[in-house]
């Protein structure tokens, strides 16, 4: 054990639970007296105010007062105490996560295992009741249906009940639900990282080992849970040909199975055709773009896009982007102004929202205090770090633009998109996909810059066939309608 084990588990439990653990081993005796001794003093030590180092002699006069020092001896207790406190963290956070499935199964197994046979019987309606409930709550809970099935298919044998076939027919029945949707489960996470970066599957009928569309399978499919992972592993499995009214489909269904799916489930169902749209705007079919919207406003108003009240990093950036194109730009400033300080990352909650208020300074043309504003961190997050290159080259293009421009504005932009060529060149911890976008952008900034330069309108034209062919570049519908007005304008003049 390491001198400070103790100290440390003990400091990631919050206050309520430490002393939630006091008075347990207080009140039932569960451990010895010097190991409460011991919490104790560590609980005391990590509530003061002023940080000191953790004195193992000032521990030891604590629990062993009026006693001489005695080599080994603390030691010896810390580590006992370490044990107890596993022991309790275990049981408490096992507890806390247990569904009403998981202790209606722990109870039949108790009674079943002490003969508590009335206690059985009742609780063989409340399995009846739950065996009734449209979906569960977790995967978990169908395995525990299953045992669930098991426990009381043996209890009705062993009193020769004379039913052991259908209770057996019960217990596997509840043995393929709980095989169905770990298996499908699985595969739509699966399907779903690959949309975002490609492992080269087989076709989705190679690898899946039954038909979901059998009549011996319909018990399952035609229930909630059955047709969300169906609809939603033909959508994710479609290599971007799975239509708009497809996508919206699949929304509806999750909005009128609301009720009687998992949260967690609907929130991971919702996230996955929220992926597949936003692959779809990065092709150039923008028009998934309100699909994203509502969904994540959906997700807000729920709150099942939050973790612990706060807001993850890359959530609070898509639903600004999205919202911003949409040109939603009174709900994206009280958006941005609610979660200022909720944002979750690696980063303060405040450089996050500096860099998407940068953003919607930009979107309502006011470029230099976007660009002040951006300015304002080094932005350590990679994901928000490519972002600002890429946002940086976009305002100082409209700054360019003006007619009184400074001409150093137009040598700074050409010195950003050479300068985040290199990066997206050189960068080796960039995911691939990010990185081909990115870099696509800057070398596809570099020529509308040299094109615009000469008025060159033919290669313009080829520019923009060049981004519309373009399998992955950032900020496509910016760049399309960009390189369009050029054209237009060159044409003019």
């Amino acid at each position: 054990m390491q001198k400070n084990d103790l100290v440390e588990i003990l400091a990631a439990l919050k206050i309520e639970e430490r002393n939630h653990l006091l008075q347990s081993w207080q009140d039932r005796g569960r451990v010895r007296n010097e190991c409460f001794l011991l919490a104790r003093f560590v609980i005391e030590y990590l509530q003061n105010e002023t940080p000191i180092a953790f004195s193992h002699e000032a521990a030891f006069t604590y629990v062993f007062p009026g006693q001489k020092w005695v080599e080994n001896k603390l030691p010896k207790l810390m580590s006992e105490t370490l044990k107890a406190v596993r022991r309790f963290v275990a049981i408490e956070t096992f507890a806390a996560q247990m569904t009403e499935m998981q202790q209606v199964y722990y109870l039949q197994n108790f009674y079943n295992e002490r003969n508590l046979d009335d206690k059985f019987e009742m609780g063989l309606k409340q399995i009846e009741s739950l065996r009734g409930k449209p979906e569960h709550s977790f995967s978990s809970d169908y395995y525990h249906l299953f045992l669930l099935e098991k426990e009381s298919a043996a209890f009705l044998s062993a009193r020769n009940r004379k039913k052991d076939d259908i209770n057996l027919l019960n217990t596997i029945r509840a043995l393929d639900e709980y095989y169905f949707v770990e298996r499908l489960w699985y595969t739509c996470v699966l399907l779903n990282q690959n949309q975002i970066a490609p492992v080269g599957l087989p076709l989705i009928n190679e690898w899946i080992p039954f038909d979901p569309n059998s009549i011996h399978l319909r018990w399952f499919f035609e229930k909630s849970i059955g047709k969300i992972l169906t609809h939603s592993i033909s959508i994710l499995s479609s290599e971007g040909k799975a239509s708009q009214k497809e996508l919206i489909e699949f929304v509806e269904l999750l909005s009128k199975s609301e009720s009687n799916i998992n949260s967690t489930y609907l929130n991971s169902f919702e996230a996955f055709a929220i992926s597949y749209a936003t692959l779809r705007v990065n092709q150039g079919h923008f028009e998934y773009s309100n699909v994203i919207l509502d969904l994540q406003k959906r997700r807000i108003e729920s709150g099942r896009i939050y973790l612990n009240g706060k807001i993850k990093a890359s959530d609070f950036q898509s639903i600004a982007t999205i919202a911003l194109r949409l040109n939603e730009f009174e709900w994206v400033k009280q958006f941005l102004e609610y979660h200022q300080t909720k944002v979750l990352g690696s980063m303060p909650s405040e450089e996050y929202y500096q860099y998407n208020l940068a953003q919607y300074l930009y979107y309502t043309k006011e470029y230099e205090p976007a660009l002040k504003t951006l300015l304002t961190s080094n932005y350590e997050d990679m994901q928000y770090k490519i972002s600002a290159k890429i946002l940086e080259i976009k305002i100082l293009w409209e700054m360019s633009r003006r007619n009184n421009s400074d001409e150093r504005v137009a040598e700074f932009l050409e010195n950003k998109v050479e300068a985040a060529i290199i990066y997206f060149f050189r960068e080796k911890n960039l995911p691939a996909t990010k990185k081909k976008m990115g870099k696509r952008f800057a070398d596809t900034m570099k020529r509308i810059i040299h094109a615009e330069g000469k008025r060159d309108v033919p290669r313009l034209e080829i520019i923009l066939q060049d981004i519309a062919k373009a399998e992955y570049i950032a900020e496509r519908q910016w760049l399309t309608k960009l390189v369009e007005d050029l054209i237009a304008q060159n044409k003019k003049g």
